[in-house]
């Protein structure tokens, strides 16, 4: 089995006070077993940073570096700082979809290789078995593999509190287990001869003008009207209440009174897109519930599902690229599960 991985930075690979990304991919790799049937590829991307500076111009060019390698690789590994790892599984998620037939695993860790109690060989370990197993038995997609636990990369998030184990899936049991053996437990994709026979495919459209913000009763809609005005954005998600609630207080703006609701009027109005995110991570927006939700709806805001804010930003930027006039195929686009990025369940699609 030919793995390919790729470092791309991030604390595992980290050196100095303050730390900053420099120890190559052989470096991390020493030291490391590696199943006798597993032969490695490495590769350093050409700019390691913290992951808080990745870029998802810079996750189109990790994708392009794994379609480089695909046809000579079965897996591959994306060693990456934990702080934007979950955007990094989102966005590779929407630009392979159901044309990725190969498994791959973007993991982190919370401490460098050379600190006392790393958790760095553990992680590389467990991929490179995981990796294995997944080959054999035919398991493709993009997964993270945290300590003893494989995630789907559709739904992976980090945690609030600091962790070994630091990521979840909201709302999704784990696919498989690493300890001991590598044993397979449910939610995984396995590989589909006709899509393999197709090839790997390229969807690199994604709108850079996106930004979220949280909405409160106590929070001026300001910020949603300024962008009206500049028209500099494209895309606004908004984290709501409940189920999709969006607060109706009027503020006073010079001689003008208008609300949140009004702001989002204004802006579908300028033909920006508003997206409408849950507050809960396993929570769905269902807009039709609730009178607050409704009128948000009637104002023109996209239901972002139950997707985990992750991918909701991914999602939803490719959406806006995708359909830049056309708010219905966005919320269809939006509705649809093609990778299980949505809980099963009902779906909000603005009918």
């Amino acid at each position: 089995m030919k793995t390919y991985v790729l470092n791309t930075g991030g604390t595992l690979g980290m050196v100095g006070n303050p730390l900053r990304p420099a120890m190559s991919a052989e470096e991390l790799l020493e030291g490391i077993i590696v199943p006798k049937q597993v032969e490695l590829t490495l590769s350093d991307f050409p700019k390691r940073q913290d992951s808080t500076n990745i870029t998802h111009e810079d996750r189109g060019v990790m994708g392009k570096m794994i379609a480089k390698a695909y046809a000579e690789h079965d897996a591959f590994i994306i060693l990456h700082g934990t702080d934007s790892l979950a955007e990094t599984c989102a966005f590779l998620c929407m630009l392979f979809k159901l044309s990725l037939q190969k498994p791959i695993f973007v993991i982190g860790a919370q401490m460098t290789k050379k600190e006392p109690g790393s958790d760095v060989s553990m992680q590389i370990a467990n991929s490179l078995r995981v990796a294995e197993t997944f080959v054999r038995n035919g398991v493709v997609g993009v997964y993270n593999v945290c300590i003893g636990d494989v995630l789907d990369g559709s739904r992976v998030r980090k945690r609030r509190e600091s962790d070994f184990a630091a990521f979840y899936t909201p709302g999704r049991y784990p696919v498989a287990q690493a300890w001991a053996n590598v044993m397979l437990m449910e939610g995984f994709r396995e590989k589909d001869d006709v899509l393999y026979s197709q090839g790997l495919r390229f969807d690199q459209k994604f709108e850079p003008q996106v930004a979220t913000f949280k909405v409160s009763a106590d929070t001026p809609p300001w910020v949603l009207m300024d962008i009206v005005k500049a028209k500099r954005l494209l895309g606004v998600i908004l984290e709501c209440k409940g189920a999709g609630n969006i607060p109706d207080r009027e503020w006073l703006d010079g001689d003008v009174k208008y609300s949140w609701i009004d702001a989002i009027q204004a802006a579908t109005d300028a033909g920006i897109h508003i997206g409408i995110l849950s507050p809960f991570e396993d929570g769905r927006v269902i807009l039709g519930r609730y009178e607050l939700g409704q009128r948000a709806k009637e104002a023109g805001a996209i239901s972002l599902e139950s997707l985990t804010p992750d991918m909701a930003d991914v999602k939803f930027r490719q959406a806006i690229a995708m359909h830049p006039d056309n708010p219905k195929q966005i919320q269809e686009f939006i509705s649809t599960n093609i990778l299980g990025e949505l809980l099963p369940g009902l779906e909000d699609n603005g009918e």
